[in-house]
């Protein structure tokens, strides 16, 4: 069993747990912003740990560094709220968008459309799909149901059979994750090759591994139009100058 699979596999008591104690109706939604909207620029992302790097940042305020990535100038915000392996929590996304104003991600694990409507209750604006996790009818299933919510997909992919899978979907948002997710190994001159060969009708993001401006550079000239950055941000000093730092 990968890394992928056991997180799944670690998420669905709890998520069978929240679906029978906590009914969510499809209805009263917050109104929130558009990510596809807020594109081109840089989804700053709120990352406590991960698996293959543990305790990321210590202190963790959520809602400070949320307002200093907006103060930064960053397009959106990704919130990781898997608990198990990335210490996220839903709460941190619902405390955010009571905070800033441009568009969130639910950054997870999401095979289950009740994690779609807990996205969308929380203020959330879109969610992430991971291909390598879906089979093609869950990737169309759950991608429709999130436009049926006014929720935006970015849809993640690590090479191009994934790319493939999303692009026979109606996800326009097409995340490359430099980091395999089975593995944790990143490629950044994968992404530049796999980006360079998604259509125009497509919006490219590019996804973990960028650590400074010239790297931003060097995938804008490949084509992608948004970038994903989460642990460059999060070990420095002061997350919200990295980012004004990159944005230069």
């Amino acid at each position: 069993m990968n890394i992928l699979e056991k997180i799944v596999r670690d998420l669905r008591p709890d998520l069978e747990r929240r679906k029978r104690e906590i009914p969510l109706a499809e209805k009263d939604f917050p109104c929130v912003p558009s990510l596809r909207s807020a594109m081109p620029g840089i989804i700053a992302e709120l990352k406590k740990a991960s698996p293959s790097k543990g305790l990321i940042r210590e202190h963790f305020p959520v809602t400070e560094l949320a307002e200093s990535f907006e103060r930064s100038g960053a397009s959106a915000i990704s919130v990781l709220t898997e608990p198990n392996y990335f210490l996220g929590s839903l709460d941190y996304l619902k405390a955010v968008s009571k905070r800033v104003k441009i568009p969130l991600l639910r950054k997870d694990f999401i095979f289950d459309r009740y994690q779609i409507l807990e996205a969308r209750h929380a203020g959330a604006s879109a969610i992430l799909l991971i291909a390598a996790m879906l089979e093609q009818d869950q990737l169309l299933n759950l991608a429709r149901y999130a436009r049926e919510l006014d929720l935006d997909v970015l849809g993640e992919a690590h090479d191009a059979e994934e790319i493939k899978h999303l692009l026979d979907s109606p996800v326009t948002l097409i995340g490359v994750n430099a980091r395999n997710l089975k593995t944790f190994v990143t490629d950044l001159d994968l992404v530049t090759e796999l980006i360079s060969n998604i259509p125009a009708d497509r919006f490219p993001v590019a996804e973990s591994a960028i650590t400074s401006a010239a790297d931003i550079h060097r995938l804008r000239q490949a084509g992608a139009k948004g970038f994903l950055i989460g642990e460059t941000l999060m070990r420095a000093p002061v997350p919200g100058n990295k980012l004004a730092e990159l944005l230069q």
